[in-house]
């Protein structure tokens, strides 16, 4: 961010932000997980309402760029960057091989889509961790709450290669972390004017 820059930022940009957040925490997590299973409905939210945790990151990172500083705005342009390839690979998840049949899901992932998906992984991974190191390290916002959001993030960033009961707790933790942080935001709207308090 060059030096004197100041993004617009209101109060109600930064609720509406926090709704997106929630939006991706109840829609895209609880359902499946109280199911134990993928159904219509949850194959619908899941492929659909990741875009809205590239909102609910933004938000974050307006509400405190200024404390997070030069590392945390390359941090959130990587986490920016892979929220969005990530939104891909849900949205072909949850709306394309899941109609699959698993041999041609198979055959699929043995050609170059298997290396698409591997460095998406690796590239959320890469995000999430920079991202929520350069939130702790600007202690504005809850901790318990970011430890959620990569523990949760980590998980789903790995779903081609771990079981699914894990990607399942996966998304209860993200979900957990992004309620947390989207109630978080919306009373830092609240109080745009005041400084932010610090966690130590």
């Amino acid at each position: 961010m060059r030096p004197g820059f100041r993004p617009e930022f209101s109060a109600q940009e930064c609720e509406r932000f926090a709704h997106a957040g929630q939006a991706v925490a109840l829609l895209a997590g609880v359902l499946e997980t109280i199911a134990g299973q993928k159904f219509p409905v949850t194959e619908v939210l899941n492929g659909g309402a990741v875009p809205f945790g590239i909102a609910f990151a933004a938000g974050l990172y307006l509400a405190q760029y200024d404390r997070m500083g030069r590392f945390g705005g390359w941090a959130f342009a990587v986490h920016f960057l892979s929220f969005g390839y990530f939104a891909g690979i849900a949205f072909t998840m949850n709306f394309v091989l899941v109609h699959l049949d698993p041999a041609a899901v198979d055959h699929l992932l043995d050609g170059p889509a298997r290396w698409a998906f591997l460095a998406t992984a690796a590239l959320t991974l890469l995000g999430t961790w920079l991202f929520s190191a350069a939130l702790w390290h600007a202690r504005v916002v809850p901790p318990f709450a970011v430890g959620c959001y990569v523990a949760g993030l980590t998980a789903l960033s790995l779903t081609f290669l771990l079981p699914a009961p894990i990607v399942r707790v996966g998304h209860v933790f993200v979900g957990a972390g992004m309620i947390w942080l989207a109630a978080w935001l919306r009373a830092a709207a609240g109080r745009a004017a005041a400084p932010l308090p610090q966690y130590s």
